[in-house]
């Protein structure tokens, strides 16, 4: 059985200001190494907050600006993968991104949010593709917050070769409930462990539910932050022995989905 340790970095960033959250992050892989983890996840938009609004233009940065080449440099001084929330523009559109960073410091891809949640959408462009990035930990696949409500992101992971999904988060109450069962859900009904990092603090009047999970094959939360602050971290099992009768993806019936995929809903 292969396992990995994995580490939830569930904190408060401050919105707007990049130095302070880079002086948490920095702290947080610290912690993780101490603690001898293989890979620590942060909420969506951590380097920013959340509820960057019109500051968008000024706060997001490209892949290889100054705040991911200091996550790349910490990665590298730790040997540690990160999986980090920023505010990304190229090509003068931004998005809701998470970056995936090695243990050598390298940037092994970057996934933009394909779902955006309420308000989101007057300030980000919705991402067009689905990534599963090979590490020497497995291969790994990404999600963003409102991400994780449609199953056919994670099973489109899972069907790409995805041997862990890490999602990013910054989900508020009063959805504290979806995101703690769609999380087991997207694990369990794909046979895969799903890392799900979320957020405490407020916002304007936004309050972060925290609620964040390291979950096996079978949905069982191997660790749960709750409401708790601070870096934990987790033996997670990736390849683990499935249930031959239970066989998600072998046993799916194509034929009648994509035939429903070709009418019409009012």
């Amino acid at each position: 059985m292969k396992s990995i340790k994995v580490s939830l970095a569930q904190l408060t960033p401050k919105l707007g200001d990049k130095s302070h959250n880079l002086q948490l992050l920095e702290k947080a892989i610290a912690q993780a190494a101490e603690q001898k983890s293989n890979m620590i996840v942060f909420p969506e938009l951590f380097l920013t907050g959340y509820a960057i609004g019109h500051q968008v233009p000024y706060l997001a940065e490209t892949k290889n600006g100054p705040s991911l080449t200091k996550v790349k440099e910490l990665c590298k001084t730790f040997s540690i993968y990160t999986v980090v929330g920023f505010a990304e523009i190229d090509n003068g559109f931004y998005y809701i991104s998470s970056a995936l960073i090695d243990d050598q410091g390298e940037l092994r891809g970057v996934y933009r949010k394909t779902h955006l949640f309420d308000r989101e959408k007057e300030f980000f462009t919705p991402g067009t593709d689905i990534h599963v990035f090979p590490t020497s930990l497995g291969k790994i696949g990404i999600m963003i917050c409102f991400d994780v409500e449609f199953p056919e992101l994670a099973r489109t992971l899972k069907i790409k070769g995805a041997e862990l999904i890490a999602i990013t988060n910054a989900n508020m109450e009063p959805y504290e409930r979806h995101h703690h069962i769609y999380a087991k859900s997207r694990a369990m009904e794909n046979e895969i462990p799903v890392v799900i990092c979320n957020r405490l603090g407020e916002e304007g009047s936004l309050k972060f539910c925290g609620d964040s999970m390291v979950i096996d094959t079978q949905g069982i939360a191997l660790l749960s932050m709750e409401k708790e602050e601070g870096v934990k971290t987790a033996d997670l099992p990736l390849l683990t022995t499935l249930d031959p009768k239970l066989g998600y993806i072998s046993k799916r019936r194509q034929d009648l989905y994509l035939a429903s995929s070709k009418e019409q809903f009012v």
